[in-house]
């Protein structure tokens, strides 16, 4: 009941407590930081729906074991409409007799989504303030798309508002927040809408000017779907002058390849001098054995959400070319990796941003040929080893012929 729920082991959960202590897996060099000794106390927003009891009193109480008390102001919970029982009165009760005075709850009366229920949690914060003045064009330049909903697309819209508009993100990596990250999304949308395609097509049509189209040619069956009103957003842009995205692909993140007349490299804005990349193990062209054919990109090995096929294998064509890594990630042609998606397990792979945590595009090939999907527990094999079309899938591995794969020069 707890897994099927939760979508992670709640007994275990349970049996930690509210209270674990973890080891520290920063650079040696973190313990070295010295920060001021005078900075503003901030408010800590945690937005949760249906979540485990255990799981959220221990993230609660993590704040308050790691954050120093000056700097702690207060956190907000922000409750998004939730139907368990354990997060009503024994919530209420818990905060009351344990933690009164450091945390303050705010209960949605409807489902608003993490978006909506962050900006709601941040209205309610009273931490964090300085003796700056701030401009209403400051304000405006952080604040969430309230038009968006539930959850997806908000990542990606503060990274193309603020760099274009004049701001930075910077990566702090000393500072460090944990995540559970779950096979699958074990709540969704209310009325089952896709919110993301909701999400994603706000964010093209306010920020990616002529771009979108590379969007579209991905999901034309979005076109002409609604997506609300979007002036109030696409005045913000206007007031604040901000730049074009071609100058946020040019100069913020040159490493995206996009099949445009006019995107000419630019040297990028930074230099992450830092960034390793994991050793590869094996490079080569990944050929189905029963298909004899080569996997390959449906479309550009640069198309990021982009299909992958069989075709005639060529050793000359560096657009077949995989590599396997000690992170067990596949990239096709140095670019993208082999993912799996978590949420809807019935799609075939597909070549996404590689993002380093393994799951979705962690893949295993050992010496009986298989290419084994860690995250969903299947094998990579060829639909039709004769078809033209070259189709691939996830099956459940029985050591056949279409299941076979080798990575060779």
């Amino acid at each position: 009941m707890g897994y099927h729920r939760h979508a992670f082991n709640v007994l275990i959960s349970n049996r930690l407590g509210f209270h674990r202590q973890l080891p520290d897996t920063r650079n040696d060099r973190c313990k070295d930081q010295v920060y001021p000794r005078v900075l503003p106390a901030a408010s800590i927003v945690i937005c949760f729906f249906n979540e485990a009891f255990s799981a959220l009193l221990r993230t609660i109480h993590s704040v308050l074991d790691r954050t120093p008390g000056h700097l702690l102001h207060e956190i907000v919970l922000v409750d998004d409409n939730s139907d368990t029982d354990d997060l009503k009165e024994e919530l209420d009760s818990y905060l009351q007799h344990n933690l009164q005075g450091k945390v303050k709850l705010v209960r949605n009366q409807k489902r608003e989504g993490l978006i909506r229920g962050r900006m709601i949690g941040a209205s309610h914060a009273t931490g964090g303030r300085t003796h700056n003045t701030c401009s209403t064009s400051h304000l405006h330049l952080f604040t969430y798309d309230g038009g968006m909903d539930i959850w997806g697309g908000e990542n990606l819209e503060i990274s193309f508002r603020i760099w274009m508009c004049g701001g930075q993100l910077h990566i702090i990596p000393c500072s460090r927040v944990g995540h559970i990250f779950r096979k699958r999304r074990p709540y969704g949308s209310p009325g089952g809408q896709d919110t993301m395609a909701h999400n994603s097509l706000r964010l093209a049509h306010v920020w990616m000017d002529e771009y979108k189209e590379q969007y579209f040619a991905l999901r034309p069956e979005l076109r002409n779907r609604d997506y609300g009103d979007i002036s109030q957003r696409v005045a913000i842009r206007r007031r604040l002058q901000c730049r074009s995205f071609k100058w946020y692909l040019d100069n913020i993140y040159p490493e995206m390849q996009l099949s445009s007349s006019h995107n000419k490299p630019q040297p990028p804005a930074f230099i992450n001098k830092g960034l390793k990349r994991p050793k590869i193990l094996q490079r080569g062209r990944l050929r189905n054995l029963l298909a004899d054919r080569c996997l390959v990109a449906q479309g550009r090995p640069s198309q990021k959400g982009g299909a992958v096929v069989v075709r005639k294998c060529d050793s000359g064509d560096k657009e077949q070319e995989w590599s396997y890594d000690e992170e067990q990630e596949l990239i096709l042609a140095g670019l993208l990796c082999l993912d799996m998606s978590e949420i809807r397990s019935s799609d075939p792979p597909r070549l996404m941003k590689c993002h380093g945590s393994g799951g979705s595009q962690q893949w295993t090939l050992g010496k009986t040929n298989r290419l084994y999907q860690v995250s969903v527990g299947q094998c990579l094999a060829a639909v039709d080893p004769v078809s033209q079309k070259g189709y691939v899938t996830m099956a459940i591995c029985d050591g056949s012929q279409a299941q076979q794969w080798q990575l060779e020069d």
